[in-house]
């Protein structure tokens, strides 16, 4: 797992041996924590392009294996950040084809690949996670892309017809030669939605690339193209996933396992996970085991502990111990380039931080949701709400005086308006676009019930059966846009390279091109892994109810930082309205979740603006 940066279009020009672009070194510094081990750069003989890479080792340690990668005649280049688990296979191919290789590494073969395929097919072959930066001296050109469910990060952003990349925000802000400016709408969707969706960004100027998709920019024309490479299956009316799961599901595991490092397993006491410890265990890999102690009823270390012991793995839980709510969201802000208002990202900087002990590398369960329908609201739904005056209470609550009680009201009512306002309001209900709008006027925000939807409009399919419609949309909204930041960005703070064996493409497409079951649509999520877990596993890893990764600290935990929020940079600037604190009140609807929101925001920005 790796840190990329680029600069593509700049002025042809002589550059001296080593040359670094101006921010070229502050963006790789800030990627070294993606990149522990070494850090290596590339400069094209014109003088227009510059590739970085920083790199943290897991297959092949050798020096032939450090980016950038550059074909014979230094016409063709390549960084990539990610995992290729088929290049292999690929590797074997394009040897046959005559294709020489420098290294073993598994990224390598994007480039020869690139060569002899193009990138569309290439994109095509390619089974993985992953970000790359191809650079095609002979053509003029650069192709950008990410994996078809966006496991790994791609931010871009052109000022003066010369494109700036980087695998994070923060890491492009700093290559960048103008400074940007917070996008008061992509805030408002942190609010709203939990997160800011792609191509958007809580910085003007600054895009990030979409899942499935890759971008061809040509210097010459000064152009960006777009064109995707994959998307979820479109009808459900395939065969029963079982007869191939049994056989699939084992195959990706052993991909996923491929490692010159040591790996680890982050395990709960859920389905997910334990599918990948089962399939592990059967291969005869002892995969460390992490587990994360939480406070209460809720706690899942002690069944994930007897989980570990029926299937031969060593394992860990990890105490939870806090003692400073304000130290923790420090880490977690640094850490998350673009912010979110979404408490897994604290439960998940804590426990890779304790992996990072044990492994370099950990296989996770996120993505198992998505693919077997294991969410609340995959389930058919009965809309309640129709009828509600939504414009009226959208502009009353607007109004900082506006009572708790209108406030559930409208949110509600926002539900109402179309099948996506309603999906999205059954994942996150926190802000109404109107509120939203409302604490950030002083930025000049611009935010409704329109924006707050219309970016998933395109992956709709009416016509898709609950629960597939609602993982369509899961895939490229929630997945994308929170899961997947949140497991990258907490992971590669402390050098660690986190896995999703349930992202595997064949598995997605598998999965979500069945037609739902009779258990399936009647409340019984992830069916199909229950019934492959069957024997296997302690009876509580079936029968338990599911068990969010949000931190769960009490009642009011944040709502005592308050004070502590009043005086911060975010704050203080005045980019909040100045009865802010009355959007937050304690009979609110999720009032303790809403100063998160706040709080979370206000450590985001402490070091950014």
């Amino acid at each position: 797992m790796c840190g990329i940066a680029a600069i593509l279009g700049l002025e042809p020009s002589p550059r001296p041996r080593g040359w670094i672009p101006p921010g070229g070194e502050a963006a790789l510094a800030r990627l070294t924590m993606r990149g522990p081990d070494s850090g290596a750069h590339w400069t094209c003989d014109r003088g227009t392009t510059w590739l970085g890479h920083r790199r943290l080792i897991v297959v092949d340690p050798s020096p032939q294996a450090t980016q950038p990668f550059v074909d014979e005649r230094g016409v063709r280049a390549l960084v990539c950040n990610g995992e290729i688990y088929n290049a292999a296979e690929l590797r074997t191919e394009l040897e046959a084809r005559g294709h020489g290789f420098r290294s073993r590494s598994d990224n390598e073969v994007l480039l020869h690949g690139f060569v002899e395929w193009g990138e569309r097919e290439l994109l095509q072959r390619v089974r993985g996670m992953f970000a790359f930066v191809l650079w095609d001296g002979a053509r003029q050109r650069a192709v950008l892309a990410i994996d078809h469910v966006g496991m790994k990060p791609l931010y871009f952003g052109e000022q003066g017809g010369v494109l700036h990349v980087a695998s994070d925000a923060d890491a492009l802000r700093a290559l960048l030669p103008t400074d940007v400016e917070l996008d008061p709408v992509g805030l408002a969707h942190v609010l709203s939605l939990g997160y800011c969706p792609a191509p958007g960004t809580v910085w003007k100027g600054i895009s990030k690339v979409q899942p499935g998709r890759a971008i061809v920019f040509d210097i010459e024309q000064r152009r960006l193209t777009t064109f995707r490479h994959w998307s979820p299956p479109e009808t459900a009316n395939g065969p029963d996933v079982d007869p191939e799961l049994s056989t699939l599901w084992p195959s990706i595991v052993r991909e996923h396992l491929q490692s010159d490092v040591d790996i680890g397993l982050l395990l709960s006491a859920g389905i997910d996970s334990s599918a990948i410890a089962v399939a592990a265990s059967d291969l005869e890999t002892r995969l460390h085991c992490t587990t994360l102690s939480l406070p209460g009823e809720s706690d899942e270390a002690a069944n994930a502990a007897s989980n570990a012991e029926l299937l031969g793995l060593p394992h860990t839980a990890v105490p939870l111990a806090i003692e400073d709510t304000g130290e923790l969201l420090a880490k977690a802000a640094f850490a998350f380039d673009e912010p979110q208002a979404y408490g897994a990202l604290l439960t998940m900087t804590l426990v890779s931080a304790e992996a990072k002990r044990h492994s370099t590398v950990v296989l996770t369960g996120d993505g198992g949701d998505e693919a077997f329908a294991g969410y609340t609201w995959h389930q058919p739904r009965v809309d309640e709400h129709h009828g509600l005056p939504h414009a009226r209470l959208a502009a009353a609550v607007a109004n900082p005086e506006a009572p708790a009680d209108l406030r559930t009201h409208a949110l509600r009512a926002l539900g109402s308006l179309s099948w996506i306002h309603g999906h999205l309001q059954r994942v996150f209900p926190r802000f109404h676009p109107s509120e939203a709008r409302a604490l950030l006027s002083p930025l000049g925000c611009e935010y409704d019930e329109e924006r707050y939807a219309s970016w998933l409009v395109s992956e709709d399919l009416a016509s898709l059966p609950p629960p597939r419609r609602a993982q369509r949309l899961d895939l490229a909204g929630f997945c994308a846009g929170s899961i997947l930041p949140k497991v990258d960005r907490a992971t590669m703070a402390v050098g660690v390279e986190a896995r999703c064996p349930f992202l595997d493409k064949r598995l997605l497409e598998l999965a979500l091109s069945s037609a739902p079951r009779e258990d399936e649509t009647q409340g019984r999520g992830k069916a199909a892994l229950r019934r492959y877990l069957r024997g296997r596993v302690p009876d509580h890893v079936l029968s338990s109810p599911k068990q969010g990764f949000s931190l769960r600290l009490g009642h009011d935990v944040w709502r005592r930082r308050i004070d502590w929020l009043r005086g911060t940079r975010f704050v203080a600037s005045g980019a909040l309205h100045e009865r802010w604190d009355e959007f937050v009140g304690p009979e609110t609807p999720c009032a303790d979740a809403r100063v998160y929101a706040l709080c979370m925001l206000a450590a985001w920005a402490e070091s950014r603006i």
